[in-house]
């Protein structure tokens, strides 16, 4: 997975918890830049997580985005289920 322009759509993202929609990835900054950080934001819903770096690769700062937002996502649903019993 590589982000390089906005609107990047990211295969290993969980759809959004609330409307079920793909969320879109926006890149900010570069391997060159002090700081950069990844928004993933649902399109429908405008929900959105900003994950963000300055010392760590943009690799890095991807999976822990990805792995930020699928838990969430679990979390979310796992609290639904639970109201529901």
């Amino acid at each position: 997975m590589k982000i390089h322009n906005y609107d990047t759509k990211l295969p290993e993202l969980s759809k959004c918890p609330f409307c079920g929609e793909e969320p879109i990835a926006y890149l900010k900054g570069n391997e060159y830049s002090k700081k950069r950080s990844i928004t993933i934001k649902c399109p429908k819903c405008l929900i959105k997580r900003t994950t963000g770096a300055i010392s760590q690769s943009t690799e890095w700062l991807e999976g822990k985005s990805i792995q930020l937002w699928n838990n969430r996502v679990k979390k979310i649903i796992v609290n639904k289920t639970n109201l529901s019993l």
